[in-house]
């Protein structure tokens, strides 16, 4: 399977133009990691959205005692990606992982020219972004829900 391709089994880049992603895969650095390997960590500002190709990963947010996993399809690191800020958690290996790895002054530089394809690519960020955050409320709501029964 092509880098386009790849991209394209990623929510985050589902409704996302062929041709801005051949600009985005032309951006994308390929990273394999072995299991038990931490590859993000609270300390770090990775400045990178990492878009899982295969494996397993574990994220124990700052402050949680219960991990997220993320697979193949998924993506991490899109605030960072946007803001420049530190990740928020640690993000480590259960088992070998293949990752494209997609770097902000990289992506900037594949889409310097292309401000409507730049536009398309945020525009799709935001919208994942959007959709964690309605499933996240509306999470807490339930849970709020539950112990006021």
């Amino acid at each position: 399977m092509n880098t386009v391709e790849e991209l394209k089994q990623a929510f985050i880049f589902k409704d996302v133009p062929e041709g801005v992603l051949k600009l985005v895969a032309g951006a994308a650095e390929e990273m394999s990691v072995s299991a038990g390997e931490t590859i993000l960590a609270p300390s770090g500002s990775p400045n990178a959205l990492y878009v899982i190709r295969s494996g397993t990963l574990r994220v124990v947010p700052e402050g949680a005692t219960t991990p997220l996993i993320f697979g193949t399809g998924e993506t991490l690191g899109e605030v960072p990606l946007i803001d420049g800020g530190p990740i928020q958690g640690t993000v480590t290996a259960l088992e070998r992982a293949d990752l494209l790895v997609l770097r902000a002054g990289k992506l900037a530089d594949a889409l310097a020219g292309h401000p409507e394809a730049g536009y398309q690519l945020y525009r799709a960020i935001a919208r994942s972004l959007a959709s964690r955050l309605r499933r996240a409320v509306g999470m807490l709501a339930f849970s709020k829900q539950r112990q006021d029964v």
